[in-house]
């Protein structure tokens, strides 16, 4: 048979798969112009039949997604028609705030069922998430070897390489042979969702190397895979932080990382969609950062927790007011000082903006930076010199286009000098302060997306009203 052939023959195969085979629909596309209001109807209508049809079809994390936006009253009539795989499946896509809703649809040993169908890394992290005396009852409930590994990952931190790892793989003794390390692979299969290498270990149980699946297919049935093993692999401990794991992933295109102890000893795999799944919560917390939602909890903002959302976004914006009180009292000198120049008043939120504005751009460059692996301590010097460059450029055309403003609109060519002379120290002294401030929250161990939001802006507002007043008393007085 040719490949064309064989080709063919998959996609007849492909249309001819039944209405109950799971494919991936998304739920918010055009096709779908508003499956919520269409899983309701089906919902109050009665019609099981139907609605059976309309969740058959959707993949987990589509359902996930349908659920999020469900009325929670429509809840129980859905969760009835899953079979216990398709709940497994969606308690693993609901994000953290809604699984302890979806358990208290399911009694407890549909709960058990679910958490033992599910990999163990997901298992792990379903449970954490769940109320403890829950979680502590069902653990107690699960069979021994399962029991035994949600036990071992839960030992980790969650944002940790041992809190991302899952323990199924297939391991081999090195010294196996191809025909060996096969049947090993059939009998892991249904404990094995996802195969991407075969590990070799050693009689102690340390890595040896990971043996490709497609050398292993094409090698003869007798040859020693000590002949075929990949030995320098890319390896991470288990208490390694969850974003360094996800920058291994980018850094060498992984597919899956092997998790060792210090001695070597093989503890178990992180896939590439974990990572992926990190990184997106990591750029997520830092966006909230630095919109001042400083929480552990990203979902949060987005639920109808009106007082706990306030009471996240609050205390740096009380943080804020505090600090703006110092542009309030040199706005209060400048009246005090230049009782006879009024025209400097109107440029004191300009220059504070522009201030503000740059640092801004600078501190999110270097916590971009930071996350990427890009920025680090030992480039700090030349990341500085060339943001003083850069903010130079910028600050001399702003100062030019703001002093010609300023002549043309009062007619005083000091007061020009002044705005454009404040305008361009102001961007240069606020675009360092950008980068020097995510530095100094590295350097003692806090996370520099908070410096990227309020904090950089008001202390870049407070530099440059403060370095306007300055130059007005040198110029002006």
């Amino acid at each position: 048979m040719t490949d064309r052939e064989i080709n063919a023959e998959v996609d007849i195969q492909d249309h001819e798969a039944g209405p109950e085979e799971m494919v991936s629909v998304d739920p918010l596309e055009e096709g779908l112009s508003d499956p919520v209001r269409d899983l309701e109807e089906l919902v109050e209508s009665g019609d099981f039949e139907a609605l059976d049809r309309f969740i058959s079809v959707l993949h987990p994390a589509d359902l996930a997604v349908l659920f999020s936006l469900l009325s929670k009253g429509h809840w129980p009539q859905v969760v009835s028609r899953l079979s216990i795989a398709r709940v497994s499946d969606l308690m693993a896509e609901l994000p953290d705030h809604l699984r302890d809703d979806l358990a208290e649809h399911l009694k407890p040993d549909q709960l058990t069922e679910a958490i033992e169908e599910m990999a163990s890394d997901d298992a792990a992290d379903v449970l954490a998430d769940l109320p403890e005396p829950l979680a502590r009852d069902l653990i107690e409930a699960l069979p021994e070897e399962d029991r035994l590994e949600v036990e071992t990952l839960l030992k980790y931190p969650e944002d940790s390489a041992g809190g991302l790892m899952q323990v199924e793989l297939v391991s081999v003794p090195e010294t196996a042979t191809v025909d060996q390390t096969i049947d090993a692979v059939r009998a892991n299969a249904e404990e094995v969702s996802t195969f991407h290498f075969v590990y070799v270990i050693d009689d102690e149980q340390r890595l040896v190397g990971v043996l490709n699946l497609g050398a292993l297919l094409l090698a003869p049935p007798d040859r020693p895979i000590s002949e075929l093993v990949k030995r320098n692999v890319h390896v991470v401990n288990p208490e390694v932080d969850q974003e360094n794991v996800a920058q291994m992933f980018q850094r060498y295109d992984l597919v899956a990382l092997p998790v060792v102890d210090d001695r070597g000893r093989l503890l178990g795999r992180i896939l590439h969609d974990d990572a992926a799944d990190v990184l997106e919560e990591e750029a997520e917390e830092d966006i909230m950062r630095m919109a001042g939602a400083t929480t552990h909890e990203p979902e949060l903002v987005y639920t109808d927790q009106v007082l706990k959302i306030a009471g996240v976004r609050l205390p740096w914006l009380l943080a804020t007011l505090a600090g703006l009180t110092i542009p309030a009292l040199l706005v209060w000198a400048f009246q005090i000082s230049f009782p006879e120049m009024i025209a400097l008043v109107p440029f004191i939120p300009v220059i504070g903006a522009m201030g503000g504005n740059v640092g801004s751009q600078s501190s999110t460059i270097v916590v971009r930076g930071f996350a990427t692996g890009r920025v680090d301590f030992h480039n700090l010097g030349g990341f500085l010199f060339k943001e003083l460059i850069i903010s130079t450029l910028m600050g001399i055309a702003c100062g030019v286009l703001s002093g010609v403003v300023a002549i043309v609109w009062h007619g005083d060519p000091m007061l020009s000098l002044t705005v454009a002379v404040s305008m361009v120290v102001a961007i240069i002294a606020s675009a360092l302060m950008g980068v020097l401030v995510p530095y100094f929250f590295r350097l003692v161990k806090i996370d520099p997306a908070i410096a990227a939001g309020p904090l950089v802006t008001t202390i870049d507002d407070i530099i440059a009203i403060g370095i306007y007043y300055v130059v007005a008393l040198a110029l002006i007085s």
